[in-house]
Formats: structure tokens, sequence, C-alpha cells
């Protein structure tokens, strides 16, 4: 008379797939939180830092939510601690002043050379 529906396996499953869940978006977001956190406490004057804009600079003085950062001689941005992306490493500036150190020049005469062709056949 009273059959049972299966109600238990589909509990299983649903608890299953919101632990997949969980383990696959939530855990990683809120790690991901946690190494954002720890950066932002890391900053103080001094330290050369990449904005999400893109902006290059060192920062000369914090608040609790501002930072001020110097993008060239002379030009300080204020600007919020959360528009901070990463904090630039001994070793990536390393790799950025290696990068300089080759010459494009090449390139750009390439480039217009391509670009006399494309004139003089019009």
């Amino acid at each position: 008379m009273g059959g049972t529906t299966g109600g238990g396996s589909s509990f299983i499953f649903i608890l299953v797939a919101f632990v997949a869940l969980w383990f696959l978006m939530i855990r990683p977001s809120q790690q991901q939180a946690k190494k954002r956190a720890e950066m932002l406490q890391q900053l103080k004057p001094g330290v050369k830092i990449i904005t999400i804009g893109g902006i290059c600079g060192v920062i000369k003085a914090l608040t609790e939510n501002r930072v001020f950062l110097e993008i060239a001689d002379g030009l300080t941005i204020e600007m919020l601690r959360t528009s901070i992306s990463q904090i630039v490493t001994e070793e990536e500036e390393s790799a950025e002043e290696e990068d300089d150190e080759y010459d494009d020049d090449d390139e750009d005469e390439e480039y217009e050379d391509e670009e006399d062709e494309d004139e003089e056949k019009k």
C-alpha cells in the first residue's frame, strides 16, 4: 500500500550537487577574496603597484580607504584602495627592465616601409 517514492535519493542528489557547487564556485571565490585582503594589508608607502586601470606608480601615503599614488615626478593622484590590482614584485620589475633593453626601431622601420609601398601602389 504505502510504497516509497524515492524521495531520499533525490535529496542525496541535491545535497551532492550543492557540495560540488560549493567546491567549484564559492570556495575559490572566498580564497581569492582572502588573498586580495592579505595583499591590501601589505600596502605601505614606497611600494610599487598597478591599478585596475593599468596605472603604475609608487604609494606615497595611505589612509583607511585611500591611496596617494605618485605616477610621475611630482604628480600624485588619490584613489581608492579597492582600485589596486597588484603589487609589483622585484622579479616583475627586473623583467620589465630587461624588456626595455631591446630596441624596437627595426620593427618600426619595417612597418613604415610597408606603408610606403602601399601608398606607392595607390
